[in-house]
C-alpha cells in the first residue's frame, strides 16, 4: 500500500514538474510577457498540488498545501495582468468594473455576449461538435439494472405528460447524476436514456468535463454558460457532462484551487437556468466521486446509482456477446461464466474478459484446423466448441483489480438521509 501512494506522489510530482516548467517556457518564449497558454499549464499543476494534498496527511500534506497557495497567488498574479475584469470577479468584489486596457492585441468590444469577449470562446465549430447523434444502444440492449431502468423508464413516462404535469403543476424532473464506480456501466445506461429520449424529439449535447477543465480560468465559465444556453435554444435537448465533479467541485473542501471553486459557482448558476425556467431542457452528469461534488447540485438531481453488475447481468453479457459466434460445451453457460466473474465490472467484461476469450479461441481454432475457412466452418456448424478450460486460461489473464463500493454506498446514506431530514 506504501509503494501505492509513493508511486502516485512521485507520478503527480513529476508532472506538476513538467506543467511548471512549461509554464516558465512559455514565459520565456513571450518576452516575458504573461499569457493565457502560462495560466493552463499553472492551472493543471495547482489541481495536481490540491490532489497531493488531499491524499497526503502531516507534515507532507502542508508542504503540498503552502505550494498550492504559492500557485494560486501566481495564477491570481497573472490574471490580473491578462484580463482585470476576471481577476476582480475572482476576488468576489461587486459593483462597476474599474476602466482597463483591453489584453495586448485585442480591440476594445462593445458586444454584451460574454463568449465574445475572450477571443470568441468557443468557436461556432467547437460548439457543432457538443451535438452527437444517437447513441445506438437503447433499455433494451441494457443488461441487468432492472431498478435504474424502472426508475428512468418512469421519468419518461412523466415527460410525456408534460400537458397533465402543467395542470397538476407537478415539477418536472429535469437534472439526473449519474454516480458509481468506474466501469460500472454509468455512461452507458445514461446513453440508453438519451436513446430514448431522442425517439421522442430530443437533441444531445455531450461534454466531457477534462474538455472544460482544459481551458485558460475564465474561458471554462463562459464554455459552461454557452452549453446550457445552446441546449435552451434548441430545446427539447439532453446535456450530458461525464466527470462532472471536475466542473463542479465541492467549495467546502480544503484548499481548493481558487479558479475551481468561481467554475463551480459559475456551473451551478448556469445550471440555475435550466432548473427554474420551463425549457424542455435535462441535464446528466455522471462522477465516480459523489462527495467531491459540491453540496449545492445534490438537491438539483435525481440521484441513480449504478452498481457492479450482478449474476444475472454478467449472464445477460456473456450470453449476448457469444450466441451466434461460438458455440457452448454441455457444462458452459452464461450462469456459469457469471460464476467465475465476480467483482468484476462491465469495462473488465467487455472490453478485457470477452476479447481475451475471443482471441484464445482463435489461435485454438487455428492450431486445431490449420485453416482459416475451414476454422469458420467449424464455428458455424458448431464442431468447435467453447469449453470452461478455455474460458479459465483467458480469465487468469483479467483478473480485475479490487473494487470497494462501501465509499460510495456510505454517501448515498448520507445523501439520502440529508434530503428526507
Amino acid at each position: 500500500m506504501e509503494k501505492t501512494y509513493l508511486d502516485k506522489m512521485r507520478s503527480k510530482e513529476a508532472l506538476c514538474g513538467s506543467y511548471m516548467q512549461k509554464a516558465d517556457d512559455i514565459y520565456a518564449l513571450q518576452d516575458y510577457t504573461h499569457s493565457k497558454e502560462e495560466c493552463v499549464y499553472l492551472q493543471k499543476a495547482a489541481e495536481l498540488r490540491y490532489e497531493m494534498a488531499q491524499i497526503s496527511s502531516g507534515e507532507e500534506r502542508r508542504y503540498q498545501q503552502r505550494k498550492l497557495q504559492e500557485l494560486n497567488q501566481r495564477i491570481r498574479a497573472i490574471v490580473r495582468i491578462i484580463d482585470p475584469g476576471l481577476w476582480e470577479k475572482m476576488q468576489g468584489k461587486t459593483g462597476e468594473k474599474k476602466e482597463t486596457a483591453p489584453p495586448s492585441g485585442k480591440s476594445e468590444k462593445g458586444n454584451a455576449d460574454p463568449v465574445s469577449e475572450t477571443g470568441n470562446v468557443p468557436s461556432a465549430e467547437e460548439m457543432a461538435r457538443w451535438f452527437r447523434k444517437q447513441p445506438a444502444h437503447s433499455f433494451d440492449d441494457v443488461a441487468g439494472m432492472e431498478d435504474v431502468k424502472t426508475l428512468l423508464t418512469g421519468s419518461l413516462k412523466r415527460m410525456k405528460r408534460d400537458g397533465i404535469a402543467k395542470r397538476l403543476r407537478q415539477p418536472r424532473q429535469k437534472s439526473f447524476l449519474f454516480i458509481g464506480l468506474s466501469g460500472c456501466g454509468k455512461t452507458y445506461v445514461a446513453e440508453a436514456f438519451i436513446h430514448e429520449l431522442m425517439d421522442v424529439g430530443y437533441k444531445y449535447i455531450f461534454l466531457q468535463a477534462s474538455d472544460i477543465l482544459s481551458r485558460y480560468v475564465g474561458e471554462a465559465e463562459k464554455i459552461v454558460d454557452r452549453v446550457f444556453q445552446m441546449a435552451r435554444e434548441n430545446a427539447p435537448c439532453v446535456v450530458f457532462i461525464d466527470e462532472l465533479d471536475g466542473l463542479c467541485k465541492n467549495r467546502s473542501l480544503p484548499n481548493l484551487p481558487q479558479h475551481a471553486a468561481t467554475l463551480t459557482t459559475a456551473f451551478l448558476t448556469a445550471h440555475n437556468q435550466i432548473a427554474d425556467s420551463d425549457s424542455q431542457v435535462i441535464f446528466i452528469g455522471a462522477t465516480n466521486y459523489p462527495d467531491q461534488l459540491d453540496t449545492a447540485m445534490h438537491n438539483r438531481v435525481q440521484l441513480v446509482r449504478v452498481s457492479l453488475p450482478p449474476k444475472e447481468a454478467r449472464a445477460q453479457v456473456f450470453e449476448k456477446e457469444f450466441k451466434g459466434i461460438v458455440a457452448m460445451e454441455d457444462d458452459m453457460d452464461g450462469a456459469w461464466m457469471a460464476d467465475q466473474t465476480e467483482g468484476y465490472d462491465y469495462r473488465d467484461i467487455c472490453k478485457r474478459l470477452i476479447p481475451a476469450v475471443k482471441e484464445k479461441i482463435s489461435d485454438d481454432l487455428m492450431e486445431k484446423y490449420q485453416d482459416d475457412a475451414l476454422a469458420v466452418n467449424a464455428l458455424d456448424d458448431g464442431s468447435y466448441r467453447l469449453g470452461r478450460k478455455l474460458f479459465e486460461a483467458a480469465r487468469k489473464q483479467c483478473v480485475p483489480s479490487p473494487k470497494d463500493e462501501s465509499a460510495i454506498d456510505a454517501w448515498v446514506r448520507r445523501f439520502n438521509i440529508a434530503r428526507d431530514g
